[in-house]
């Protein structure tokens, strides 16, 4: 099959929206990487493709309104995920719009990554990258990962106190299965101190709480964290060295 119907086959077996990437072209890219190039050029002056930024493009789906970009969580599927693994979730702003406790967008997308990344812009979209405290991502850690992020850009919040962001954790982490409460403490211990004194503070406060030993024995008990977060929210903050 000539180069150009392998790759209108494929592009046509796809919804309007995906993200297509050279990595969908696999044997192309081996076999013939120029002709690729030049077959996915012609697309985009046809209109067929659009250039989401370098080696990165979608089927537009016309509208009433216009072409129709690729949805957020497909720019975010792109951002995090490399076949079925997963290399990343987002950190920084978006997750306390994630926990409802803010409304202000960021205007710099931030992913905590697995391997180092540089910075990108994705359409109008611009992503840095972060270190990810753990070297696997599982799905089912997904969000007890965003929990401990959230904890560790709490002094970054923004249109948030940390007193929110410590509530609004504490209300998700009360209705958690034990088992998924040992796990949460069990990726605390991957996170800087910070964020091992708070988890370890709420979990004492939790109905069921999870074994926490790891954690205050991984503290320095000299050692005080400023996060200003209130008495009323953390009673037994000072036990953790939190200010």
């Amino acid at each position: 099959m000539q180069v150009a119907a392998q790759i209108n086959n494929y592009i046509e077996s796809v919804p309007p929206g995906k993200i297509i990437t050279y990595g969908d072209f696999k044997d192309l890219q081996e076999t013939k990487p120029q002709a690729l190039a030049k077959a996915l050029e012609r697309l985009v002056k046809k209109q067929v493709l659009v250039r989401q930024a370098k080696g990165t493009f979608y089927r537009p789906k016309t509208t009433l309104f216009g072409s129709v970009s690729p949805t957020d969580e497909e720019l975010i599927s792109y951002l995090t995920r490399k076949g079925d693994d997963i290399t990343g979730i987002l950190t920084g702003q978006s997750v306390y719009l994630q926990l409802q406790i803010a409304t202000q967008v960021p205007g710099v997308l931030t992913i905590a990554s697995v391997a180092p990344r540089r910075k990108q812009t994705i359409g109008k979209i611009q992503v840095q990258y972060v270190r990810s405290y753990v070297s696997e991502i599982q799905e089912a850690d997904i969000s007890l990962l965003q929990l401990l992020e959230a904890l560790r850009f709490i002094k970054k919040a923004q249109d948030c106190t940390p007193d929110d962001v410590v509530e609004a954790i504490k209300t998700r982490m009360t209705v958690l299965p034990q088992s998924d409460l040992e796990r949460l403490v069990e990726l605390t211990e991957s996170y800087p101190p910070m964020v091992r004194a708070i988890c370890g503070c709420l979990c004492e406060g939790m109905v069921k709480t999870p074994d926490i030993g790891s954690l205050k024995g991984s503290l320095n008990p000299y050692t005080k964290y400023k996060v200003m977060v209130s008495d009323t929210v953390l009673k037994n903050k000072k036990a953790w060295g939190i200010m």
